[in-house]
């Protein structure tokens, strides 16, 4: 909209015909329903002539200094985005104090997904901090209320939400996520604010339907989607502009090599990504095959071989021995610690008992493997009425 402002020439404020055709280029343009001026006496200067009905707008033509966001017609299905800017443009015997544009609602969601996905599964909408559906549609379609807030009171919270932090989120203007019951449907809502208004961009979740697909969803896979979702908005916000600096050669120019990078860097990073998964692919695979084979060689020479992971305390038996029908089967996982002290407290000889549970400590082979490539302890066990 500034950009629109920026390339007004004094020829276009030379007199009102001039005015109105500018302003007539810019509705074709911009696919606007008015461009208009306010000027210091609240008189509303439009392409097809002046108005006075400036009370029925929400921005202050006398007080504004920021550009605001509005709706027109906010209680009604027939919704318009006003999009007010403050200016000192002088004209004839007069002054400009404000530019804003009026949008039709559906116009301005029309490159902005709001629909649902093929399974009916997801809902993005926008609502004013009051609860009242910028796009005429309440929790997907199925609410019979008309605002979400009066829906969301009907709705039955899990453990951890309630109607009231979501009913603060919206007054404050605070991101946040709520999951609920309504109608016998479970649903996920999850809300940020769109900056520079009163409106909550959200995203609806829903859970019954996605059962079907999915185990679970993580908050963090519904973060990502509300943010894609904010900057789809923001984006089509900041369409405004680029259609206007596409007008300009060098900024068309500037656009196309700026996106040409993107692209490329993100070609890189996908490549990197790809290069990086298939070396630790790869180091998998080696790991796995040097303990293999590190396994089948101490296969052939020990009566009993296991493979022990000292974080997970877990053990694998991968040799056993035939004459022992107490010990873990080939293959089954086992606590290691507790089954390794089991068997030195019920086997081994009271004279090497203590030396032998001391070796079987993880800490003590973490620090012996530091600097011996095998640790080994000879004990006396007895067995089945033997001992070696």
């Amino acid at each position: 909209m500034q950009i629109a402002i920026d390339l007004m020439e004094p020829d276009d404020f030379s007199d009102k015909s001039h005015l109105e055709a500018y302003q007539s280029r810019m509705k074709a343009l911009l696919h606007l329903e008015r461009f208009a001026f306010v000027d210091k006496d609240g008189l509303i200067y439009t392409s097809t002539g002046t108005q006075t009905n400036i009370d029925d707008f929400r921005f202050d033509y006398k007080t504004i200094s920021e550009p605001e966001i509005s709706i027109l017609n906010l209680e009604s299905t027939d919704k318009k985005v006003i999009i007010a800017v403050p200016v000192n443009i002088p004209f004839e015997d007069t002054s400009f104090s404000v530019c804003f544009m009026q949008i039709d609602m559906q116009e301005m969601l029309s490159g902005v997904s709001m629909k649902s996905d093929a399974n009916d599964a997801t809902f993005c909408n926008i609502y004013t901090s009051d609860g009242i559906a910028l796009t005429n549609t309440v929790l997907g379609g199925l609410a019979q209320e008309d605002n979400l807030l009066e829906a969301l009171k009907l709705a039955v919270y899990e453990k951890g939400y309630s109607y009231e932090k979501t009913e603060s989120d919206f007054a404050e203007a605070r991101s946040g996520i709520t999951s609920f019951t309504y109608n016998d449907i479970r649903e996920t809502l999850s809300y940020v604010p769109v900056h520079g208004t009163n409106w909550m961009l959200t995203y609806l979740i829903r859970e019954s339907v996605i059962s079907n697909e999915i185990a679970s969803i993580s908050n963090g896979i519904i973060l990502r989607s509300v943010i894609q979702s904010l900057l789809t908005v923001l984006a089509h916000v900041a369409m405004f502009g680029l259609i206007i600096s596409q007008m300009r050669k060098n900024s068309r120019l500037l656009l196309e090599k700026e996106k040409s990078d993107a692209e490329s860097r993100i070609k890189q990073q996908e490549l990197a990504d790809r290069l990086a998964l298939q070396e630790k692919l790869l180091e998998q695979e080696k790991q796995r095959s040097q303990q293999d084979s590190m396994i089948t060689a101490m296969a052939s020479d020990y009566r009993v071989v296991y493979h022990i992971d000292l974080d997970a305390d877990k053990g694998i038996c991968y040799r056993a021995d035939p004459e022992d029908d107490e010990q873990t089967p080939e293959g089954i996982a086992f606590p290691y610690l507790e089954r390794f002290r089991w068997y030195g407290n019920q086997y081994v000889d009271e004279n090497y008992r203590e030396g032998f549970l001391n070796f079987i400590q993880p800490g003590i082979i973490r620090e012996g493997l530091q600097s011996e490539p095998i640790l080994a302890y000879r004990y006396l066990a007895h067995r089945a009425g033997k001992d070696y």
